[in-house]
């Protein structure tokens, strides 16, 4: 015997107060599945916008990932510029005393500077080389061997000229 036919039996509620409740049971039960099936639905919207969120936070990292692998790329391009500037500046050789005009190449164009002739000599040897340390000026230095073969590694575009090198013992036919 069920808990209603009890309180009935017992004069506790009438017919219509028992149908009520029922009703009002059967009501609660049907907006509980229906509020659970709207709840559900939200619930996957929210976990979908979540994921979409999640999903351009990602590619965000990734763009940024990109950037920031470009710009230390850039960056670290400069340096090297930077660097075999100052090795330029640092080993300079040009004399003051230098009065033979020495020509070369560049990018299509006939260049020249200043040498001794020993400079002629050693730069004909390939004991010396020709670097530009700034692409807006027209100023060239000469430079050691050690110090052309360290620009050409690594800011190739600062050399100018390195013509290969021979052994002391050659003779250069002039």
């Amino acid at each position: 015997m069920s808990l209603r036919d009890q309180l009935l039996k017992a004069g506790l509620v009438s017919k219509k107060q028992a149908q009520k409740a029922e009703a009002s049971n059967r009501k609660q039960e049907h907006d509980s599945k229906k509020n659970k099936q709207l709840a559900d639905a939200i619930d996957a919207e929210k976990k979908a916008e979540l994921d979409k969120i999640e999903e351009e936070k990602n590619k965000q990292k990734e763009i940024d990932k990109e950037l920031n692998k470009q710009r230390d790329l850039l960056i670290q391009q400069r340096e090297l510029i930077y660097r075999a500037r100052q090795i330029l500046n640092s080993n300079c050789l040009n004399s003051p005393n230098a009065t033979e005009p020495y020509y070369f190449a560049e990018k299509n164009k006939v260049r020249k500077v200043l040498v001794t002739s020993w400079q002629r000599e050693m730069l004909a040897r390939g004991k010396l080389g020709i670097g530009r340390p700034m692409d807006e000026v027209d100023e060239f230095y000469i430079v050691p061997l050690s110090a052309a073969k360290i620009i050409k590694e690594i800011s190739p575009l600062r050399l100018i000229t390195l013509h290969s090198e021979l052994d002391d013992s050659e003779e250069i036919e002039l």
